[in-house]
């Protein structure tokens, strides 16, 4: 293994430990260089506890409505119907073009299209 590799992981691995533990107000985490010497390293600070102990929540995140589900329910089943014929033809080119000896750049730009509709598809499903 790289030396400045090990050094890194030598001080950067029980500094996780450290705070995932919630131990950050331990000693200083000491990192050996390749040379041999050692430095402490900087301990981050920890912001003064609030009033209450309770952990921080994200908001809360906004339910969509029915008509809103719904209409998302429409544009996956249109979306997935372009999708399905988009591969259908990415196949047609496929086989009539030979990948090993040329590369076609009608195949490149259905295969982005087919990336950009999932990508969007995705997203309206975790919607």
């Amino acid at each position: 293994m790289n030396p400045q590799r090990r050094a890194f992981l030598t001080a950067f691995v029980p500094g996780v430990v450290a705070v995932g533990a919630g131990l950050l107000a331990a000693a200083p985490v000491v990192a050996r260089t390749s040379q041999g010497a050692s430095r402490p390293q900087q301990q981050a600070t920890v912001p003064p506890s609030s009033a209450s102990d309770r952990p921080l929540l994200p908001p809360a995140a906004v339910q969509p409505t029915n008509a809103q589900l719904r209409q998302n329910q429409r544009d996956i089943r249109k979306d997935v119907d372009q999708l399905f014929s988009l591969a259908q033809d990415l196949k047609n080119l496929a086989d009539k073009n030979d990948a090993a000896t040329e590369l076609s750049v009608n195949l490149l730009q259905k295969t982005e299209e087919i990336e950009k509709l999932a990508k969007k598809i995705r997203d309206l499903a975790r919607s």
